[in-house]
């Protein structure tokens, strides 16, 4: 007689609480309500006009599959005793859900009971040469969604992958191996090289496999993407990007059909793969912004794919009619209000645009670019509905598809008007992997005698201004790890143009404040460093080039004065004005409650 482990104890105490019937649907059982198993459709689900689906009999069938998660199960190590209590709370949260939002659960065809037998199965691996157990298992899961999902939400909501991956093998051979790769790199207690390794593995598995362009394996080419190029392998990051983006156009995943022929029936999954394919085109953008090549890879592709739903109704599973990119553009005449995601999507839209006609080393295209994106920048800041102008939720928590739209804004000011500013290069900013190309000839400080002069004048207050807003997006009350590693080539260029202005322009007291706004700046890539070793080289760089401008001789600089923020605009000491009015920055209400006020430097 077989001995009756720990874990089967735990499972079998599970299973007695929960009742069972001798026949029931899909929905009644997921939501453990008692059924009549009336066919073709329960009276429950006639009355709730639900889709009444039942299982078929396993009696004499083929056995039921383990959850293998393309990790080879460990013989010569005993098994846990332990089961992970997270991943029977998930379970349990997954099918306690209303009905409404069971999509992804009622379509993996998976009782309550055959859920507690896949915490079993999934007891202890070898993965990638690491032992992992299941609690391990569920702390890099943990990992993935708390610090990287919220910046790149297009994996499915935790409860519907977790069922999903029952029956899905593109999803545990493809995606979960990089899930947990990424989710190793915010622990010390997992070693991240054997997972990143396998995560490597799982990918070339799946490119050496035939029709291994599915949905599954294209998402996690471009998850794993993301995360070899901020783990100082940009180049590696952007071919695998390049092919995430050749596999997901050759089926049509940019077009707004491929979501329901490859959903079968589920609006949550559905729901997935759009936001798969608005990843690549935003991780494109980034990608193009951080090395200055636009325009970018998907700039050419027609793209019909229907916008994103807010995060909390992802997460719900309550997936309501997706708006169009159409309806995006024509928002102006319509009272419609977009996700926090479609207003990311808008923007990276609206600034691909712009730069697609931007030329290097061309002073006067640079003017027209400067001024086409100063129109759609405005013009998107001030049809953002009065909800989506706060970065702040009721809970506290920082909205991360919002914070990103900011930054980026603020990023492409300075990146474009320093161009043509009095804010000066250096030849040490070549040093840093994200500093961009110098302008055709260095511009020297002016005197305000010409018109020429006077722009330049204006080309700084405005990069000033949103340098200052950089500090203000910094000081939110959030987690720095929980923001995407795409902040970094970011916070670096906005930096280095912060350095010019207090080598050239600020003076005390002034310049003791704005040093102090740096050394944020400089603590934030150093803390970013701890996760992403692209952070940690550009921490490391730009101290060199800060010690290189702060330290140049100044005995040939001419001070123009202090600069200050006066009444809302931006005082550049040469008997000239110029008031910024961002409309999107006048949060007044971004930092309430936490002490800040965002509207002043």
């Amino acid at each position: 007689m077989e001995t009756t482990t720990a874990t089967e104890r735990v499972i079998y105490s599970k299973r007695k609480s929960i009742r069972r019937v001798p026949l029931a649907c899909i929905q009644c059982r997921l939501r453990k309500v008692r059924c009549d198993a009336t066919q073709p459709a329960c009276m429950r689900c006639q009355t709730d006009e639900k889709q009444c689906e039942y299982h078929k009999s396993r009696r004499g069938g083929r056995p039921r599959r383990p959850l293998a998660l393309s990790l080879q199960s460990t013989v010569e190590d005993p098994p846990s005793s332990e089961v992970s209590p997270q991943w029977v709370e998930t379970l349990s949260t997954a099918t306690d859900s209303n009905s409404s939002g069971l999509g992804s659960a009622a379509s993996s065809s998976h009782s309550v009971s055959d859920l507690f037998e896949i915490i079993a199965s999934i007891d202890s691996f070898t993965f990638g040469g690491t032992h992992l157990r299941s609690t391990q298992v569920d702390q890099l899961l943990t990992q993935y969604y708390a610090y990287f999902h919220a910046s790149h939400p297009c994996v499915l909501p935790r409860w519907s992958l977790l069922l999903k991956l029952t029956d899905c093998s593109d999803a545990r051979d493809f995606l979960l191996p990089v899930l947990l790769y990424i989710g190793s790199i915010f622990t010390h207690t997992v070693d991240t090289a054997p997972l990143a390794g396998a995560a490597q593995q799982a990918i070339e598995q799946g490119r050496n496999r035939a029709g291994s362009t599915g949905p599954f394996y294209i998402q996690a080419l471009t998850l794993y993407s993301i995360g070899v190029y901020w783990s100082n392998e940009p180049e590696r990051g952007r071919t695998l990007l390049n092919e995430a983006i050749r596999g997901a156009v050759a089926p049509g995943m940019q077009k707004a059909d491929y979501a329901a022929q490859h959903g079968s029936g589920d609006p949550v999954l559905e729901e997935s793969w759009r936001r798969t394919w608005w990843t690549i085109y935003i991780t494109d953008a980034h990608i193009a912004g951080s090395t200055h090549s636009f325009p970018t890879q998907t700039a050419q592709v027609k793209i019909t794919t229907k916008l994103p739903c807010e995060e909390h109704l992802y997460e719900s599973g309550n997936i309501p009619p997706p708006s169009t990119l159409r309806d995006y553009d024509m928002r102006e005449f319509t009272d419609t209000e977009f996700s926090s995601f479609a207003q990311l999507i808008g923007f990276t839209h609206g600034i691909n645009r712009v730069l697609a006609t931007r030329r290097l080393l061309d002073t006067e295209n640079a003017k027209v670019v400067c001024a086409n994106a100063d129109t759609m920048m405005t013009a998107w800041c001030s049809l953002l509905p009065r909800s989506k102008k706060r970065l702040l939720r009721d809970d506290g928590s920082v909205d991360e598809l919002l914070f990103k739209a900011n930054i980026l804004m603020h990023t492409y000011i300075v990146d474009l008007h320093r161009s043509l500013s009095t804010l000066s290069f250096f030849p040490i900013e070549s040093i840093s992997k994200c500093a961009p190309p110098p302008p055709p000839t260095t511009l020297h400080l002016l005197t305000p005698d010409t018109d020429a002069d006077a722009d330049a004048a204006t080309h700084t207050a405005k990069a000033l201004h949103a340098i200052s807003k950089l500090h203000a997006l910094l000081t939110l009350p959030t987690r720095f790890s929980t923001h995407t590693p795409f902040i970094i080539c970011m916070i670096a260029n906005m930096t280095i143009a912060h350095l010019s202005a207090c080598h050239y322009l600020f003076r005390e007291p002034q310049l003791a404040h704005e040093r102090e706004k740096i050394r944020l700046n400089m603590g934030v890539l150093k803390m970013l460093g701890e996760w992403w070793p692209s952070g940690e080289r550009e921490y490391r760089d730009l101290g060199v080039v800060a010690r290189e401008i702060l330290g140049l001789r100044d005995e040939e600089v001419v001070v123009v004065g202090e600069v200050g923020m006066a009444g809302g605009g931006l005082e550049l000491g040469l008997g000239w004005e110029f008031d910024v009015d961002w409309t999107c920055d006048g949060f007044g209400s971004l930092g309430e409650g936490f002490g800040l006020d965002l509207r002043s430097t």
